[in-house]
């Protein structure tokens, strides 16, 4: 269907596209944003005049810009649920959802028989997304709306319900969509299981590990500690301070390794590259940092002995005693 739709209304798409990003740059502020929230809206343009021009794989970027119409109409659904929900923090829990559904929509759409390593990387990236959309879902669902959420509600009044579309939904559906290049790449050089294959698997392994069991060891400190003032610094969380972060991001670079058994595969890079600064600069982890380090005593001194994302595997400093 999203095939036959963008075949089809193309031109029209884009032209809805090109309002949208219009009235979406119109509505930032104009101050304190950043060169990069300005390219977002305009990034589906630039990608659609490669494929007008001709001057790459014409096939294989319709194939991308079909994928970010999948995208595009299953965050608007999102949005509009977030209206009559009154909770925009659904966002959370679609993320998850949305990205376990681009391996299995490249599975089904990129069409042929199904060779070894499409179904190993199917295998990945529905175990990885599939157990972090089930935790997500598990985390936010009797909590009510996020409170970062709750206080862009308030703090953008009446004009909330149509710009949390583009501060939230649209927004995350670039973002998505960006990251998804070394799955396109990798569902697209399907054949046997090959060197980069099996060490993408690898690298994929080590961000599993430390993203689940990151998850699994703050979800079991939440329930035994006595007090909210208690820090975790102990397993991985002593080798980094975000180690939920880090373990994505390595994912993320197992399917860009993964990537590289397709001759373009190495453009993987800079979506790869751009997660990787993404998760440790370009997201919220500063503002959670200054939260914490006023909220939880000796936050400071474990910022000051466990680096913030890449994990510091020897000559750490040991964790306090006093912690649980």
């Amino acid at each position: 269907m999203i095939e036959a739709l963008w075949q089809q209304h193309a031109t029209p798409l884009l032209a809805v596209w090109a309002a949208l990003a219009a009235l979406w740059l119109w509505g930032m502020p104009r101050e304190q944003v950043r060169w990069l929230d300005r390219v977002y809206p305009l990034l589906p343009l630039a990608v659609a005049a490669v494929v007008a021009s001709g001057a790459l794989a014409p096939a294989f970027l319709a194939v991308v810009m079909q994928l970010g119409l999948w995208l595009w109409v299953g965050l608007t659904v999102v949005w509009v649920i977030s209206l009559l929900k009154r909770d925009a923090s659904i966002m959370d829990i679609a993320y998850g959802v949305l990205l376990l559904g681009v391996p299995w929509w490249l599975f089904l759409h990129l069409g042929g028989q199904p060779q070894a390593s499409s179904w190993l990387l199917l295998g990945m990236a529905s175990i990885g997304f599939g157990r972090y959309s089930l935790y997500i879902l598990w985390r936010n669902l009797p909590h009510g709306e996020d409170p970062r959420y709750a206080r862009w509600r308030q703090r953008s009044g009446a004009r909330w319900w149509w710009w949390s579309y583009f501060q939230i939904f649209l927004l995350q559906g670039v973002v998505m969509w960006v990251w998804a290049l070394p799955l396109v790449f990798g569902m697209s050089a399907a054949g046997p299981i090959g060197f980069w294959h099996i060490a993408g698997a690898l690298v994929w392994l080590v961000g599993f590990v430390f993203e689940a069991g990151s998850d699994y060891q703050l979800t079991r400190f939440k329930r035994q500690r006595t007090d909210r003032s208690q820090l975790l610094n102990t397993g991985l969380w002593a080798l980094t301070r975000h180690p939920n972060y880090f373990g994505q991001t390595c994912m993320w670079w197992g399917y860009g390794v993964f990537a590289l058994a397709h001759p373009w595969g190495w453009l993987s890079a800079l979506p790869v590259v751009y997660i990787t600064w993404f998760m440790n600069k370009g997201s919220a982890t500063s503002l959670m940092e200054r939260h914490m380090t006023k909220t939880k005593p000796g936050y400071a001194e474990y910022c000051a002995t466990v680096p913030a994302f890449f994990p510091r595997l020897w000559g750490r400093a040991h964790p306090t005693k006093d912690t649980p």
